[in-house]
């Protein structure tokens, strides 16, 4: 894992697109952005790089991002 920790964790829409911004800011002042396209009529969205992001933050933060992008994309899916 990394020698440093995420300290700011950023999920929300784009507006005019169908895409999810994420941006993650770590305590070595590093940053990451990431555009997660996504299916309004289907609310799929595919994000490859949370494999890489469990590697060099734990399961536990992928998951609680991965949360929040299910939850994001379902709300403007309309579900």
């Amino acid at each position: 894992m990394a020698s440093y920790e995420i300290t700011s964790c950023t999920v929300r829409p784009v507006e005019g697109d169908d895409q999810i911004e994420v941006v993650l800011l770590a305590s070595d002042g590093s940053k990451w952005e990431y555009g997660i396209p996504y299916s309004r009529s289907t609310g799929r969205y595919q994000f490859e790089e949370i494999d890489v992001i469990a590697n060099d933050f734990g399961d536990e933060f992928a998951e609680e991002l991965t949360a929040k992008i299910e939850k994001l994309v379902d709300e403007l899916a309309g579900r």
